[in-house]
């Protein structure tokens, strides 16, 4: 019995599902003109095929009129190089005939081949050892392994392995890293091949002294943004982490994270931050319509640090015909400010919709946080001082302090075009009459949206919403603390706040509760475009007694544009199918 042992390196041997073929593919490409005489192979399935005309010497010499004795140096030179891509792909006992003839005007090869059995891979042993053998990376590694019995000996996925090894040992620091034993055992009479592999990480690389270079926040502040310590385990993840905080900071255009292992000493990674400072105000302006505020006028402005300590603060301003609007938000980031940081609010909002005329300041302090499980979880107190004046009735003042907590949580597989995801949030706020407030009050509202998309790219999406105010006194509680429904975000087909309940002058005044349903099915037509067909239904009320459900329906485009989803809605009532409204809107689904 004949044994024939292969060690660690497979030359030019290419798998053509490997990304490594393709971009080898692509440069030879790109590189030499493509010739003109083409290579037909027979007996082959289409994996090894592609493999041998891959690895087949450069066609470049080759032309329609070549005189045969280069054609026959060419068919010469070409054996040991289709040997080597049928034994890639596991056929050691592979013959071929390679005989040219004439394909329309020009010269063309045929290569005949009898492949014969592969060899099959019959045990595979994947031994990991060093301080990294029990890191979960490791683990599951070595419990993949590259062939499960009886798999032909497609030499690519042994490379690939090897290179996942690699790949995670440089991930997680450990440098020195190595392979006390690699080979391929191959007996051609059984064809059965059994693979060894003994990977050691070594010792695991530690993070060394951190530098930064910046020139806007002090120490102190500095620090809270660090996420690399000295003395801490290397792993790459923590690098690209370090670079995500310090870039979603708001402070910085650009970072840059410098962790190069070949200047460690002593198992220690030197750490070099340099962020470069951003543009410290940004301003934006826009104008645009809509049926709930008619034609308007729109500013913002962000300083993205007013002090050393990275304080921001925002500033936007509206003027439109039926609503004015200013508001300044004082943000302090804490002591995990990527995901924790407080706020100062002050507002002011002179409105006229539907009938009732209001106007209200308020006055704001709110913690916010994320959790490990991706909630936003923000507790508040507000002071409302807010005076409404609904048609037919006297003007009404109210004062409000305001308790409340809010959670809410997004998930998605794309930030801009998702396919499936959730959407979910919750609020609670209340006031007690002792407690500078003119009411007893607790109010609650939940909504969510879900979205799949199917096989056939058609996109399903459902929504709804459902609140409630217990209070004893409807009429001491201003507009801000009812509900209302109606609009592109609660129930198409109807104005924005048209639904609730009204007064005897026939003005809505909200309700005490909310009820609000969707479902929207989207079909794609042609590229970027499609069609979608909608149902909502809902309204405001006092009681389920008195609870009418109102049903808008329609149908809409939508265009996948490069600044997200294009939406263009016409929707009717289902009491007056005449009543025709429009809506346009431009964002991400979730």
């Amino acid at each position: 019995m004949k044994k024939i042992v292969w060690g660690l390196c497979f030359m030019g041997v290419a798998a053509p599902a490997s990304a490594a073929f393709w971009q080898q593919a692509k440069e030879d490409t790109e590189a030499k003109p493509e010739s003109p005489v083409k290579v037909n192979v027979q007996g082959a399935d289409d994996a090894l095929a592609e493999n041998l005309r891959a690895l087949m010497p450069s066609l470049r010499n080759l032309k329609c009129d070549s005189p045969s004795d280069r054609v026959a140096r060419f068919i010469e030179s070409s054996g040991e190089k289709l040997q080597e891509a049928a034994q890639a792909m596991g056929y050691y006992d592979a013959q071929f005939n390679v005989t040219p003839t004439r394909q329309g005007n020009c010269l063309a090869l045929n290569v005949a081949v009898q492949p014969g059995e592969p060899v099959k891979v019959t045990q595979v042993q994947v031994q990991v050892t060093g301080e990294g053998k029990n890191l979960d990376e490791f683990r599951e590694l070595a419990a993949t392994p590259p062939y499960q019995p009886g798999e032909p000996l497609v030499q690519q996925k042994y490379k690939d392995f090897k290179s996942s090894l690699n790949r995670a040992a440089n991930n997680l620091g450990f440098f020195d890293a190595g392979y006390i034993t690699r080979k391929i055992q191959v007996d051609p009479d059984t064809r059965q091949a059994q693979i060894k592999l003994h990977f050691d990480t070594g010792k695991r690389y530690r993070v060394g002294k951190v530098d930064v270079a910046q020139d806007v926040l002090d120490t102190e502040h500095l620090n809270r943004y660090l996420r690399l310590k000295e003395g801490d385990t290397y792993d790459v993840a923590n690098v690209l982490k370090q670079q995500r905080v310090l870039e979603g900071s708001g402070y910085y255009s650009d970072v840059q994270v410098h962790s190069n292992h070949k200047q460690a000493t002593d198992g220690v990674v030197p750490v070099e931050i340099e962020a470069r400072r951003g543009k410290r105000y940004s301003y934006m302006g826009q104008l645009g319509y809509g049926t709930d505020t008619g034609f308007r006028a729109e500013t913002d402005m962000n300083i993205h640090w007013v002090n050393s300590k990275g304080h921001q603060v925002n500033a936007k301003g509206k003027v439109a015909q039926k609503e004015q609007l200013a508001e300044v938000i004082y943000k302090v980031p804490l002591w995990h400010p990527e995901n924790e940081y407080s706020r100062l609010s002050v507002a002011y909002k002179k409105s006229e919709n539907n009938g009732i005329k209001s106007k209200f300041s308020k006055v704001g302090v709110d913690y916010n946080r994320r959790s490990d499980s991706d909630w936003q979880q923000t507790v508040f107190i507000n002071y409302l001082d807010e005076t409404n004046q609904v048609t037919g009735a006297p003007e009404i003042r109210a004062q409000f302090t305001l308790l409340g907590a809010r959670v809410t949580k997004s998930k998605s597989d794309d930030m801009l075009f998702p396919s499936k995801g959730w959407s979910l949030s919750a609020e609670v706020q209340g006031a007690r009459k002792s407690v500078l407030s003119d009411e007893n009050v607790i109010q609650g509202k939940v909504q969510g949206k879900y979205l799949q998309t199917f096989d056939n790219h058609g996109k399903l999406i459902l929504q709804g919403a459902a609140g409630t105010a217990l209070t004893n006194n409807l009429n001491g509680i201003p507009k801000s603390l009812r509900f209302f429904a109606g609009g592109p975000d609660s129930v198409r087909g109807y104005d924005v706040e048209s639904l609730g309940e009204k007064n005897a002058a026939g003005a809505v005044i909200g309700g005490k509760h909310l009820l609000t349903t969707s479902v929207e099915y989207e079909h794609p037509l042609v590229d970027k475009w499609s069609a979608a067909a909608f149902v909502d239904a809902g309204n405001a009320f006092d009681s389920t007694a008195k609870l009418t459900m109102k049903v808008g329906s329609g149908v809409g485009v939508r265009w996948k544009s490069p600044l997200g989803p294009v939406r263009a809605d016409i929707a009717v009532p289902k009491d007056n199918a005449r009543d025709v409204h429009f809506y346009f809107s431009l964002g991400p689904d979730l």
